[in-house]
């Protein structure tokens, strides 16, 4: 169980930095790099977040 809730902290941690970085650091018309690392980041941020949310119910269904 401790390992879910940690390795979803983390997804959301590093699709958070990705995201950031994509809207934070400047790029050129032509470059897209930013666009795949702000997608990247929201489907990581997006997997982490049903990934705690999976981990509470789980943990709530326990301890009924």
């Amino acid at each position: 169980m401790k390992n879910k809730a940690k390795r979803s902290v983390y997804l959301l941690l590093i699709g958070t930095i990705l995201f950031s970085a994509g809207m934070a650091i400047p790029s050129g018309p032509s470059e897209k790099w930013d666009d795949y690392a702000r997608g990247a980041g929201l489907g990581l941020f997006i997997a982490g977040f049903i990934g705690l949310f999976t981990w509470l119910l789980d943990v709530v269904r326990e301890n009924k």
